[in-house]
C-alpha cells in the first residue's frame, strides 16, 4: 500500500494537514536561518513570509473532488511552498543577509519540481491533490521569481508579464466559462514545459550574486518573448481560433 503522511479523514482534514505542514516547514526554515545567521529577521521580512503562508495554503488547501492523499511526495511540493514563503520575506526588505540565500531558495522551489513527480510515479501515489499542487507551485515560483527580480532591478518592469501570464490566461479561460463561450482542449506541448524551465532558469541566474543585470537583463527578455508568445498560441487553442 503506498505510503501517507496521514490516515483517511475527512477533506477538510486533510486540508488542515496540508496548511500545518506547509507552516510548520516554513517555522523551521526560518529558525535554522535566524540560528545560522545569529541574526534576527526584520519585521517586515518576518510579514511577507506570513503573506506568503497565507497566499500559499489557500492555494495548497484548494478543495479537489477526487483522489486526494496527502502522499510523500505532496509533502515535497509542499516544501516547495515553504521555500517560496521564505523567499518572499525579501521583497519587503533590502539586501539579504547572505546574498546567496534568495537565489538558493529559489533554487529548492524550482528544483523539486523535478523531485516530486518522480516520488509520486515511483511510490505510485500520484493524486489530483498533487497534481493540482504541482502546477499551482509552478505558478507561483515563476510569479514571485518574476517579483522579486524585477523589485530588485535584475530585470526590466515587463518581465513581470511571465509571472502574470498563467493567471491571466486562468482568468480569460473563466471569463469565456461565464459567458457561455467554448473553451476547448489544450493541446500537449513539450515547448510549453521547456519554456518554463527557461523562464526559472533565467530568474535562478539573475538572482545569483555573481551575475551583473549586464547579463541578466537581456536574458529575461530573450526569455520573455518566445514565453509570452507561446501562452498567445494557447490562448488562440482553447478559444478556437486555431
Amino acid at each position: 500500500m503506498a505510503r501517507r503522511l496521514s490516515v483517511d479523514g475527512s477533506a477538510d482534514q486533510r486540508r488542515s494537514v496540508a496548511a500545518l505542514w506547509l507552516g510548520l516547514l516554513v517555522g523551521v526554515t526560518v529558525a535554522v536561518l535566524t540560528t545560522s545567521l545569529q541574526t534576527i529577521p526584520d519585521g517586515r521580512f518576518l510579514l511577507g513570509v506570513a503573506g506568503a503562508v497565507i497566499v500559499i495554503s489557500a492555494v495548497a488547501t484548494r478543495p479537489v473532488t477526487t483522489d486526494s492523499r496527502l502522499t510523500v511526495a505532496t509533502a515535497i511540493t509542499l516544501a516547495r511552498g515553504a521555500a517560496l514563503a521564505v523567499l518572499a520575506g525579501f521583497l519587503f526588505v533590502g539586501a539579504a543577509p547572505v546574498t546567496w540565500l534568495p537565489a538558493a531558495l529559489f533554487a529548492i522551489a524550482a528544483g523539486l519540481d523535478a523531485v516530486d513527480g518522480v516520488v509520486a510515479r515511483a511510490t505510485d501515489t500520484v493524486t489530483d491533490l498533487g497534481a493540482q499542487l504541482d502546477t499551482e507551485m509552478d505558478g507561483l515560483t515563476v510569479l514571485l521569481g518574476s517579483l522579486l527580480v524585477v523589485s530588485k532591478g535584475l530585470a526590466p518592469a515587463v518581465f513581470l508579464g511571465v509571472g502574470l501570464a498563467r493567471y491571466a490566461f486562468v482568468a480569460g479561460i473563466g471569463l469565456r466559462q461565464r459567458r457561455g463561450l467554448p473553451v476547448f482542449e489544450l493541446p500537449p506541448s513539450q515547448l510549453r514545459r521547456l519554456l518554463g524551465g527557461f523562464a526559472m532558469s533565467a530568474i535562478w541566474v539573475a538572482l545569483l550574486p555573481m551575475v551583473d543585470t549586464a547579463v541578466s537583463r537581456p536574458l529575461s527578455l530573450a526569455v520573455l518573448v518566445p514565453f509570452l508568445a507561446n501562452f498567445v498560441r494557447d490562448w488562440l487553442a482553447v478559444s478556437g481560433r486555431r
